[in-house]
């Protein structure tokens, strides 16, 4: 098939693009062309990954040797970035979250519908081996209705001293930063494995140090004693809670945080049955437990078990699947853009329902 004569493009030359060339240069794909803002980063990511083509023009992405593309941009510049690579009949794996605003992300998923091409969104947390596991635990007779769902998303990385990043340019990162950041991934994998549908949330977010002190590209909380001059504002959450209602009537919650010191990477969640209970974290990600009632725990451990390189690589191998065979399967194991588009609802209701002093808000 022609398909599988196509190369694939880079859209921006990043950190997390680094990410998408090893699992592709991994999975024996073929990248042909890398595009980045600044010719120098895309340049230098070229000569990395041996990449032919490069530069700032995104015309590179549009010729007819690409088939797909990964989108590794901030997330303003998705909406129209997308529209373009859709316009052009090119399959793309975006980055999350796929837009900001309801009505393009309801635009974007018609797109790809109408269009044919095959759309993914990146939440890779879904390819280890132990969430897949879970999800067909969930899903048993044995389990039972899903009642209580519960969990957090933990990191450091933002706690002091911060890093001044693009995350906190308001035009480039939007109004919300722990939740879009990390609070996309466990939205997904909480509906992934629960297999119900968040319908009601109320949210409060933490905003810890609005004014902050800034020395040469670095945040602290205080002046040093008046050493540290400049000052600046942020408005975006440094933690959220979030409550949580469910389409079948079940409830839950999730605590994010980028502020927690010693959380590298930590993702846990909970779900409990009618008849049993289930819990995972990826601080120990090869590791699923499950119990019921007077029956102890049962840890099953996946001795060849997989790490999160591995679920980028996973998550490459289920979407070229259907990239080579040219047309989006009927139930695909990779996040689509109609799943990344309830994703997008979900993140407005959680800043709507924040700033309202926590009232529900039903999606």
């Amino acid at each position: 098939m022609e398909t599988e004569k196509k190369k694939t493009g880079i859209w921006g030359a990043g950190n997390i693009a680094n990410t998408h060339a090893e699992a592709l240069k991994a999975s024996g794909i073929p990248i042909g062309a890398v595009v980045d803002i600044s010719s120098e980063k895309a340049e230098a990511f070229a000569k990395r990954y041996g990449i032919e083509r490069w530069g700032t023009d995104p015309q590179f992405l549009f010729a007819d040797e690409i088939g797909t593309v990964h989108l590794c941009t901030p997330p303003n510049l998705h909406y129209e970035m997308v529209k373009l690579l859709l316009a052009h009949k090119k399959n793309v794996l975006c980055e999350k979250p796929l837009c900001f605003k309801n009505e393009e992300a309801e635009e974007l998923a018609e797109l790809a519908k109408s269009g044919g091409t095959v759309c993914a969104i990146n939440f890779n947390v879904r390819f280890h081996m132990a969430c897949q596991k879970a999800r067909t635990v969930v899903a048993s007779e044995e389990f039972g209705r899903v009642n209580l769902v519960h969990g957090s998303y933990l990191q450091e990385f933002n706690a002091f001293p911060a890093p001044l990043d693009w995350r906190y340019n308001e035009k480039l990162a939007g109004k919300m930063r722990a939740v879009t950041e990390i609070g996309t991934h466990w939205l997904d994998i909480i509906q992934y494995i629960s297999g119900r549908k968040i319908t009601g949330i109320s949210a409060d977010f933490g905003c810890f140090y609005p004014e902050r002190y800034l020395e040469e590209g670095t945040m602290y909380p205080d002046s040093a004693g008046g050493r540290i001059k400049e000052k600046m504002e942020v408005s975006s959450e440094d933690a959220a809670v979030v409550h949580l209602k469910f389409d079948n009537g079940a409830i839950g919650s999730v605590v994010l945080s980028e502020v927690s010191p010693g959380r590298i990477n930590r993702v846990s969640l909970e779900v409990t049955g009618e008849k049993g209970n289930l819990w995972w974290n990826s601080e120990d990600n090869n590791m699923l437990h499950t119990a019921v009632k007077g029956g102890g725990v049962n840890t099953e451990v996946f001795g060849f078990g997989n790490g999160f390189m591995d679920t980028f690589r996973d998550l490459v191998y289920y979407f070229y699947q259907d990239v080579l065979t040219g047309v989006p399967s009927g139930n695909p194991v990779y996040p689509t853009f109609e799943e990344g588009k309830e994703i997008v609802k979900l993140c407005n209701a959680i800043y709507e329902s924040a700033r309202s002093d926590g009232k529900w808000v039903i999606v």
